[in-house]
């Protein structure tokens, strides 16, 4: 998942659960809270309500929760008569039957009772409840009879508080049947009172149910919610928290992964550091791309270094060859211009035997000879180091080529030479370096294979190693053991039977293993019986 959709769904899961908690508070904790607050501002309501009444005896500039329903009923020590105060009136009820006087007289003395043992309490509450079940049947009495009430309600004062409500409405809700509610609300500049009376008429009556009700004040439920501001600001940081570090943990542990792969692959030089990718199979984001590509990175910087260390490899070998051969070569060319300079002056004074000038001239050609074609060998050599043109050609039949320039010498020693197995071999190499390397095996082998021998090549395909091989044995006296693990260093000489000394220069061989070097061809001498053995194995 890329890091921009684990961004959106990290969002949409912190949100899901944020939502989720502040549904749970509200459904689960705000209600109760809510419930708790409103009883704890109804006990210091009326609290400062009756504090309110008794310092100045009325309501008047005191806020009531509801103006409809709160009032005070002051009851004196002596007398017949009982006050009753609200916000809009002030009344007094004057009680006219004696009967009611003497259950007033005895709620009086209840009252006022300095003090009530806890045994006497529950007697006390009895009493009280009888006078109050006393007075309930004075009254249905005083209603069933048709004489006069027996209380007397002298009101006393009417604050009109009409002025104090304002928007009033009436809604009519309409249902199926003939059931009706009607919908009438007002408001005061702290409460919005509503009243509802559903009417509905059935066969033998008319049925009206009244529900009056008081609307909370948005008031009310703020300081709940201030007073839930700290939890919810505590648990909402630790949400915060846990999904951070479950999300730091998704995105910031693989990038610090990252930065210590850096650092092993600083450290590790050119060994070899373990890819990020063989960690995160399944990863598919940003991240993932950003360690293939350093991986990648740090490849390709391995692999430069390795070609740098290989180029150094073959400065420094180029370096050893260019030493050696100005050392080698000066010290190899020293021998055969002595003798020509030996040769010359002996002619020129013509000291001894020296004076046959038609023998000894040749001799002198012959040295000079021998001289340039060690400088052509070193000079041909240092330009096909430059250089190498790579090629799909038939090897086979350029061996046959070389094997042919050959054809005089060896019928003129009467050596037989047979070429066997593939017909031909195709392989891509650069012609003049192959050539060389074919050039000079062959010519070491019609070189040192004596008179009547024979040179036996063997092509092909594949080896046994699933490889092409050229194979080339000449009839020959075994290479000296001490000379054979040096045989490819350069100006190394041996001394066998139908060579001659002028004939080499030592070169031949190292000239055909650096140029297999160079081609990636493993080369080879060994002896056999009575036989020395060439091999050439083309490694692609």
């Amino acid at each position: 998942m890329r890091l921009g959709r684990k961004n959106l769904l990290y969002s949409m899961v912190l949100a899901g659960v944020m939502m989720l908690f502040l549904v749970g508070y509200f459904i689960c904790m705000l209600p109760s809270l809510y419930v708790e607050h409103v009883m704890e501002q109804n006990l210091k309501s009326v609290y400062e309500q009756h504090r309110a009444y008794m310092e100045s005896g009325s309501y008047d500039g005191v806020r009531v929760r509801n103006v409809t329903a709160c009032y005070s009923v002051e009851i004196p020590l002596e007398g017949d008569s009982i006050l009753v105060t609200g916000k809009a009136f002030s009344a007094e009820i004057i009680l006219k039957d004696k009967r009611i006087a003497e259950i007033l007289d005895n709620c009086r003395k209840k009252l006022v009772r300095d003090s009530l043992a806890d045994g006497e309490r529950p007697e006390w509450e009895l009493e009280l409840a009888d006078e109050v079940e006393a007075l309930r049947e004075i009254l249905q009495e005083a209603v069933s009879d048709s004489g006069s009430f027996p209380l007397e309600v002298r009101l006393q004062s009417n604050s009109g508080i009409e002025e104090e409500f304002f928007h009033e409405s009436v809604k009519v809700h309409t249902y199926s049947g003939d059931l009706m509610i009607m919908e009438s609300s007002v408001e005061d500049a702290h409460n919005r009172y509503a009243n509802y009376i559903a009417v509905e008429q059935t066969e033998n009556s008319i049925v009206l149910s009244c529900l009056p009700v008081v609307a909370p004040d948005v008031d009310e439920i703020r300081p709940v919610v201030l007073q839930s501001l700290p939890m919810l600001g505590a648990v909402i940081l630790l949400l915060v928290l846990l999904f951070s570090q479950m999300y730091s943990r998704g995105i910031v542990g693989p990038i610090l992964r990252l930065a210590r792969h850096a650092e092993e692959m600083e450290y590790a030089q050119n060994c070899a550091v373990r890819r990020l990718s063989e960690e995160w199979p399944d990863r598919k984001d940003e991240v993932r791309e950003l360690a293939d590509t350093l991986d990648d990175f740090y490849r390709q910087i391995r692999e430069s270094y390795q070609e740098l260390e290989e180029k150094n490899r073959e400065l420094e070998e180029e370096n050893r060859r260019q030493e050696i051969f100005l050392r080698a070569s000066s010290h190899q060319l020293k021998t055969p211009i002595a003798a020509a300079l030996l040769l010359v002056d002996g002619m020129m004074n013509e000291v001894g035997r020296y004076r046959e000038t038609k023998v000894y001239l040749p001799k002198v050609k012959e040295q000079l000879l021998s001289m340039r074609k060690m400088v052509e060998e070193i000079l041909y050599l240092n330009h096909c180091a430059e250089s190498k043109e790579l090629q799909q050609m038939d090897v086979g039949v350029l061996l046959t080529q070389r094997l042919q320039s050959y054809q005089v010498e060896l019928a003129d020693r009467g050596i037989s030479a047979a070429v066997s197995g593939a017909d031909s071999l195709s392989l891509y190499t650069d012609e003049m370096m192959i050539t060389q390397i074919l050039d000079n095996l062959l010519s070491n082998a019609v070189k040192y294979t004596p008179r009547g021998g024979t040179v036996k090549i063997e092509l092909k395909e594949r080896s046994e190693e699933g490889k092409a091989v050229i194979r080339i044995e000449n009839t020959s006296e075994p290479i000296e053991e001490e000379l054979l693990p040096h045989i490819f260093d350069p100006f190394v000489r041996g001394r066998r039977e139908g060579a001659s000394c002028l004939d080499s220069h030592g070169l031949g061989l190292y000239i055909a293993s650096f140029y297999a070097r160079k081609l990636g061809i493993s080369i080879s001498v060994q002896n056999g019986e009575n036989c020395v053995i060439a091999l050439l194995t083309f490694m692609e």
